[in-house]
């Protein structure tokens, strides 16, 4: 098992940006993701501006899609009935430093503008296509997993993460079985620097494939992002690969074929 990106999620305006750009410059393989919803980016609002400045700078750098946007509340159920939010689209215009969209929305807990809780498929199929060539990453919370394969059913480029607390930062029992073959999927709910490993050993028994591991509360120092906490999350995930490595050259794929 390949671990393609490492998302450090929760980075924001109490993070100052130039270490914002030297720890994406010394780990190659780090994503941020930036929660965003229209209480905390709207114009003139303090994330806001400082996500206009990041993605400057990080362009300036020849940093590309190294950032994940969250979309959450009204920014999900917006994107969930086929519109981009002007805040969004301003921002992935910007350059290419935003490689992703995350879409928070949950089925059962949300509830779309027009009073129904499950979106058509047809309106975020629209919204995917007006946000290409950036990548759409889906919430694959129980909930949610008939409307994703209606999605890949209509043959669309998407990724998906695993995470059935749903940002409450809560370990499960056990790690997801890939959902679909060609999509490249992810797994969050309760990984921290000191369990990362332990977790990975998880994915790694259910998956061959290149997956994404995404952790926030756990990245916390005092309620705040800590970058020093990410690094020790990232070393604790690259130190787990360079272990494996040979367990990922050397074994043979009928070890795979039951999963």
């Amino acid at each position: 098992m390949l671990v393609k990106t490492i998302t450090c999620s929760g980075v924001n305006e109490d993070n100052d940006i130039q270490q914002t750009i030297a720890f994406l410059k010394q780990y190659e393989k780090a994503e941020f993701g930036v929660q965003c919803s229209p209480k905390k980016v709207s114009p003139q609002m303090p994330r806001f501006e400082w996500l206009d400045e990041l993605i400057s700078k990080l362009n300036e750098n020849g940093l590309e899609r190294r950032v994940a946007l969250h979309l959450n509340e009204g920014f999900a159920i917006s994107f969930c009935t086929g519109k981009v939010p002007d805040e969004i689209a301003q921002m992935i215009n910007k350059g290419q430093a935003i490689g992703r969209l995350q879409i928070n929305y949950k089925i059962g807990r949300d509830v779309l503008s027009n009073g129904l809780k499950v979106p058509a498929v047809k309106d975020i199929c629209r919204a995917m296509d007006e946000t290409r060539p950036h990548q759409i990453i889906f919430s694959a919370s129980k909930p949610n997993l008939p409307l994703i394969r209606q999605i890949h059913a209509h043959r669309k480029d998407f990724d998906i993460l695993f995470d059935d607390s749903f940002g409450e930062g809560i370990l499960p029992h056990e790690r997801q079985k890939p959902l679909f073959e060609d999509i490249f999927q992810g797994y969050a709910g309760g990984i921290s620097p000191e369990n990362v490993m332990t977790e990975l050993d998880k994915i790694s028994a259910v998956t061959n494939k290149s997956v994404f591991i995404d952790a926030e509360g756990k990245l916390k120092e005092d309620g705040c992002f800590s970058f020093n906490r990410a690094a020790k999350y990232i070393e604790n995930a690259l130190l787990w690969q360079k272990q494996h490595h040979e367990v990922l050259v050397k074994r043979p794929a009928s070890d795979y074929a039951e999963m």
